[in-house]
């Protein structure tokens, strides 16, 4: 199977969604499945950890409103474990009500992207640069 730059017979670069909202969740997944990308989604950060001590993904798209843990308090602690990680925000959240520590963090993508994205290649793209770099 290609892998998100197209090589054949490389290994299968993998992005993990958290989301509560269903829809996004499964907007999300089939983009980034189209793009080449082994995708898995989860509605809660709890989850999220769970899986990733099993099954660490390449990258994480995360909500920052999410039911008990929030996106917040999930960054903090999967980046502090897993810092190898790639983590990107993706929140209805208004941008100042994200907190700035958040981008400092490291593995956090600098660029937040807010919902709804009209053009979801913008996401594609960030994930695609920050598993490059």
């Amino acid at each position: 199977m290609p892998t998100p730059d197209g090589e054949e017979g490389a290994v299968q670069l993998s992005i993990l969604i958290i989301d509560d909202e269903e829809s996004i969740r499964v907007s999300l997944k089939y983009h980034f499945e189209d793009c080449g990308f082994d995708t898995r989604s989860v509605d809660t950060a709890e989850e999220a950890l769970r899986m990733m001590e099993t099954d660490l993904p390449d990258a994480v798209i995360v909500d920052l409103r999410l039911p008990g843990m929030d996106g917040v308090e999930f960054l903090r602690t999967a980046a502090a474990r897993w810092p190898e990680v790639r983590y990107i925000i993706y929140t209805g959240s208004p941008a100042a009500s994200v907190p700035e520590e958040l981008v400092s963090i490291p593995g956090v993508s600098g660029r937040l992207f807010f919902k709804p994205l009209p053009d979801l290649s913008e996401l594609s793209d960030e994930v695609s640069h920050l598993l490059k770099g």
